[in-house]
């Protein structure tokens, strides 16, 4: 049997009520609330598993005075601190027990030490805003253009001097029209052909029938420009050629004749693209008012 290159698998986690505790990345992170302090193996003297109680007994500066309503911690002889829960399943705590055991580590001199770290969640209304700003900062773009759309736009649609309810529904609507005829585009393939005829290169290819697999597309054997040997599923066509794209060669398309994807496209127009364009009026109308307006 050969070595399997999946990742291991993670470990156990101890729920009771709102106490969370589980280890990774060699600490020990523990969970009231919305409070979490997270105890490197190095601030572990030893852990005690005994039943359905888990005690952790830390080095004395390794625990948050704060956390005595989390886990009730006392001294022992050592001048550590021993922090203690209990779960109805033994099982559990023994599991977890053995992932503390494995962490633990000579803690060397004091300054070596890693630091214990404790941080709180902001309640849901806050994190919700922290999760937003997040994704506009530093996310798709189109988060950023989505706000700037209504942050922008409501006013300008509702304050004009056009028609504010006309206004304000062309607002509403002209998202939802552009993402059905963004939907019939994708549907049809047109930015892949249009891509293809832009920057296509046309190639021999080899098509290989693969069964039992996820797409029953032929698989396209074929050479790039560069030498490299690639294989995408491909529709076949009469020919045996293939027109990819050389910044992404997996992305391929079979040459064919208009007539055989123009009806498909049209089909799925008055599917979807049809809807995307009765959505897009009443921003048309709008606009149109709106430039007729004598200034």
């Amino acid at each position: 049997m050969g070595e399997s290159n999946t990742a291991p698998a993670l470990g156990v986690v101890l729920a009771r009520g709102r106490t969370r505790a589980w280890v990774e990345q060699g600490a020990l992170h523990w969970t009231r609330g919305r409070r979490t302090v997270v105890v490197p193996g190095t601030r572990i003297r030893r852990v005690e598993a005994a039943g359905k109680s888990l005690t952790v007994h830390l080095v004395e500066d390794a625990r948050d005075p704060q956390d005595a309503r989390a886990a009730p911690a006392s001294r022992d002889a050592r001048g550590s601190s021993a922090v203690r829960v209990r779960h109805r399943n033994a099982d559990i705590v023994t599991a977890l027990a053995s992932e503390i055991e494995a962490i633990i580590g000579d803690a060397g001199p004091s300054g070596n030490r890693q630091p214990v770290q404790r941080h709180s969640r902001r309640i849901w209304p806050l994190r919700l805003a922290a999760g937003l700003r997040d994704r506009v900062l530093h996310g798709n773009h189109w988060w950023r253009r989505g706000l700037s759309y209504a942050v922008v736009g409501l006013p300008l649609a509702v304050a004009l001097p056009v028609d504010p309810v006309g206004g304000f529904f062309a607002w509403l609507l002209l998202p939802a029209g552009f993402a059905l005829l963004w939907l019939w585009v994708w549907m049809t393939q047109l930015n892949t052909r249009w891509v293809m005829w832009r920057r296509g290169v046309t190639v021999r290819a080899r098509f290989e029938t693969v069964l039992r697999a996820e797409n029953d597309d032929p698989l396209a054997h074929f050479r790039t420009l560069d030498g490299r040997e690639v294989a995408a599923h491909c529709a076949r066509e009469e020919r045996d050629e293939i027109t990819y794209d050389p910044r992404d060669p997996s992305r391929v398309l079979a040459p064919a004749r208009v007539n055989s994807w123009l009806g498909y496209t049209l089909g799925a127009f008055f599917l979807t693209g049809c809807w995307g364009v009765l959505l897009c009026v009443p921003a048309v109308i709008w606009l149109t008012r709106l430039l007729t307006l004598p200034f």
